[in-house]
């Protein structure tokens, strides 16, 4: 009997982590950066940062491009989101699709966001990547662009 409820408890905790909540329809309310969303939720705002991808901060070369590219793939206003879990600013994360479009992997195929090496699960974004360097799309039109992990750590 021991053995079963460890078991369950096993079960049960592994579940936490498998968990994710997809929702549709759902209004933009503000498009923060590259890789983060305001967006309605009955009468919550979720702050929605976008898993797999690192876009350049706003102070970064092709920071602002970054923003006003994901704000051209949201134009129409909607999204539709797979919540996987909770980040430690309490910010939800998340991959938004709009019309079949996975926009985490848009931003990174145009050139618009690393592929987050530390976080990244699906390792096919090096694909879209690696073909957004070759054809030198967006910052990659640029000798070396600076990822923006170690950006943050140099304006420390």
């Amino acid at each position: 009997m021991r053995m079963k409820n460890l078991s369950l408890l096993a079960v049960l905790f592994i579940s936490n982590f498998c968990f994710s909540e997809y929702l549709e329809n759902l209004a933009i309310k503000k498009v923060v950066d590259g890789d983060t969303v305001h967006i309605y939720h009955k009468n919550e705002i979720y702050k929605v940062r976008l898993i797999e991808i690192d876009a350049p901060e706003r102070n970064q070369p092709f920071g602002s491009d970054s923003t006003d590219y994901l704000k051209s793939l949201l134009r129409e206003g909607r999204v539709n989101i797979e919540i996987s879990g909770t980040d430690r600013y309490g910010r939800k994360l998340g991959r938004l699709y709009w019309k079949g479009e996975n926009i985490n992997r848009a931003m990174v195929s145009a050139g618009y966001a690393w592929v987050y090496d530390d976080y990244v699960t699906d390792l096919s974004f090096y694909d879209d990547q690696n073909q957004a360097r070759y054809l030198k799309k967006g910052l990659w039109s640029e000798g070396s662009p600076m990822e923006p992990w170690n950006w943050r750590k140099l304006k420390k």
